[in-house]
């Protein structure tokens, strides 16, 4: 960690104080490593020296204008994107319904190395009491696939994991093997195997923490033969892994006879009594993780401190938090070049694209990225707002996506409203949410919010009044059509248990990484990945 410190911090900070220059030296190494690649002889790289040339002379790109150039190079191995050949891709979900196909250079998969070495440093210096123990961190595999062109579609958190010491790997309470399971039922379970033999867990991090809930709900329903193996050391479910996988597994799994006699007196098992030491988690915390957040944190043990992973894509790592209180992170602006538009303006047929040393506190932006990996001033249709500074340095919150907005007679109402609303009125009426879905339907001229809780109440309406008064409150536009009676009242309706889960499978089976997964929240009926008939209470 101290090296970590010299090493990945200290620069960092060094360059925080000029983000103006820091960003100027990003922007030319970008141009420069890639000016004889296909889009920058078209674009003009060679003589690119300020950004308001780069924005001249490149428009905006989303991902269908850059798949082209992405498919050409991955196909022929011409250098159409970028001089380096990709080592892999990462896939997401697209808004065609293609996937997309995100390329990993060398240099962007060291770049995504060094913020994971930085954020690992902050980390310690927010608890350093999380490392004195095992970790148990939920990742992508390493590679999940391969394209017709015969390369790797991979996670870049697997491909990093992979590439750490032999003695930290051994830290880790999940082997990277484990992440190559398809079957998510048997994966969680033989986390849990090898969890359960690990008393001492110290620190817990995934993205989402939904994951962290579904480990606990699968704990819960298979607890007999989970601690009947932890008592034996062995499992019936091993047999069924991939032979190379079998050993690694099963050599982890000692008999443990006493501990698994103390859990099995306990009425329920949870992270707080199963493993007590758990100092720090570190998750997506706002958004829609928030609401599964509200409910983990009653799980876990009273002193775990819950830090940020920060506003991350598969595109890009857009933020890297500085410590638990700190709200908002630092952009890595050493590696990417930011560019900025304010929410209000980004309709204008001309906005004003702002650089990271222009932005202003409270604001909220929407983002776009050039990074070396060839995604040049590339919109990542995320909404971020500006929470303060780290010396001259903006710090950023992810907000929304910037397509969780939806208007039936013009009331634009926006996700983070919604999650607004829900957060502050379920708990007040003793509900806990495990999982929402707030739909617009464009046939009532209505929205339906559709919710999993731990804890329910029968009284729907009186709740569904309250959530429809926060809105109003919120959102003079929302307010104004429902007093007009432009827009129908909200209804709420109770969902039963694993409505959640079957909407983030359907999500999987649509291409999106489940342990990556941002459920949206606010959504028009028609673009449901699944409807909740079957789940309605």
């Amino acid at each position: 960690m101290q090296i970590y410190k010299h090493r990945h911090w200290h620069p960092v900070a060094h360059k925080a104080s000029r983000p103006d220059l820091a960003q100027a030296e990003v922007l030319r190494s970008i141009v420069s490593i890639n000016r004889d690649t296909t889009f920058g002889r078209e674009h003009g790289f060679a003589d690119i020296a300020r950004a308001q040339t780069f924005r001249e002379r490149v428009p905006v790109q989303q991902y269908e204008m850059l798949r082209p150039y992405i498919e050409r190079q991955r196909r022929t191995g011409e250098a159409a994107l970028t001089t380096e050949a990709p080592l892999f891709y990462a896939q997401t979900s697209g808004t065609t319904g293609t996937p997309k196909y995100v390329p990993i250079t060398p240099a962007s998969l060291a770049m995504h190395r060094a913020e994971q070495a930085l954020f690992s440093y902050l980390q310690f210096r927010a608890c350093p009491q999380a490392f004195d123990g095992m970790a148990m961190g939920i990742m992508g595999a390493a590679v999940e696939g391969h394209l017709d062109s015969g390369h790797a579609v991979g996670s870049v958190s697997g491909h990093l994991y992979a590439s750490l010491p032999r003695f930290i790997q051994s830290r880790f309470v999940v082997p990277a093997a484990v992440s190559t399971i398809s079957d998510y039922e048997l994966k969680y379970q033989i986390i849990l195997h090898l969890a359960l033999a690990q008393p001492s867990i110290t620190y817990i991090g995934s993205p989402n923490p939904s994951t962290f809930l579904r480990l606990l709900d699968v704990l819960n329903r298979h607890r007999e033969v989970l601690l009947r193996a932890l008592a034996t050391g062995t499992s019936s479910l091993i047999p069924t892994l991939e032979p190379s996988l079998q050993p690694i597994v099963a050599n982890r799994m000692p008999a443990m006879p006493e501990r698994a006699a103390r859990l099995q007196k306990l009425a329920e098992l949870t992270y707080a009594n199963v493993w007590p030491d758990v100092k720090l988690l570190t998750t997506w915390t706002g958004g829609s993780c928030g609401i599964a957040l509200g409910a983990l944190r009653n799980k876990l043990p009273t002193n775990t401190l819950v830090m940020e992973l920060g506003y991350q894509a598969t595109e890009v790592r857009g933020t890297i938090p500085l410590d638990a209180e700190t709200p908002g992170g630092l952009p890595p602006l050493h590696h990417t070049f930011f560019e900025f538009v304010e929410q209000s303006a980004w309709e204008r047929e001309r906005p004003e694209y702002l650089t990271l040393d222009q932005l202003e506190v409270g604001v909220h932006y929407h983002v776009l990225v050039t990074t070396v990996a060839g995604l040049y001033r590339y919109f990542m249709n995320d909404l971020v707002e500006v929470t303060g500074f780290f010396q001259k340095t903006p710090l950023l919150r992810f907000l929304q996506k910037g397509k969780g907005v939806t208007s039936l007679t013009g009331e634009k109402l926006y996700e983070a409203q919604v999650i607004n609303a829900v957060q502050c009125e379920l708990p007040r009426c003793g509900v806990t949410p495990t999982f929402f879905v707030m739909v617009a339907d464009e046939e009532t001229m209505a929205y339906r919010l559709l919710v999993e809780a731990q804890t329910g109440s029968p009284d729907a309406s009186a709740i569904g009044r309250a959530v429809n008064q926060r809105l109003g409150e919120l959102n003079i536009e929302y307010r104004a059509k429902r007093e007009s009676g432009r827009l129908a009242p909200l209804t709420l309706t109770w969902l039963q248990a694993g409505a959640g889960e079957a909407y983030k499978a359907a999500a999987v089976r649509a291409g999106q990484r489940e342990g990556q997964l941002k459920p949206q929240v606010l959504q028009h009926r028609k673009d449901l990945l699944m409807h909740f008939d079957d789940f309605i209470v």
